[in-house]
């Protein structure tokens, strides 16, 4: 899973923990590492759960093998406080996202989810990144 920002001299690459801030336009890309489905989330300061791949769909994306994969567009934060995690879930089979989506909303209300991994079967592996965000309070 990999972060750029994009600015208007260029493409960022970021690192884990950066500072990121609202209006901040994130592009989000993958690498498969030999597995062949895959489900992109993001988790808030806030608690909220964003889908950022597949865009639609009850199943995960087929995800394409080799090189690293550049999401067809970018993410705007918001204001959320705190930080942004994003959550790359994958699997060599087809699996529904909405257990995914579920065990990030639980583990976004018990307020651990800016480090716990998600509670998901063994057959899902999981990588994630997380921005820090400027808190203006």
């Amino acid at each position: 899973l990999g972060l750029f920002r994009q600015t208007p001299a260029g493409v960022e690459p970021l690192t884990e923990g950066a500072l990121a801030r609202e209006g901040d336009l994130v592009q989000l890309t993958y690498q498969a590492a030999g597995r062949s489905f895959g489900v992109i989330l993001s988790i808030d300061g806030r608690g909220a759960v964003t889908v950022h791949h597949p865009r639609d769909g009850r199943q995960a994306a087929r995800l394409v093998a080799g090189q690293e994969v550049r999401l067809s567009s970018a993410y705007r934060l918001d204001d959320a406080p705190g930080w942004e995690r994003f959550v790359l879930v994958t699997a060599e089979a087809p699996f529904d996202v909405a257990p995914v989506v579920d065990a990030a909303t639980h583990l976004a209300r018990s307020g651990e989810s800016a480090t716990d991994p998600l509670a998901l079967p063994s057959s899902l592996e999981q990588s994630s990144f997380t921005l820090s965000k400027d808190d203006p309070r």
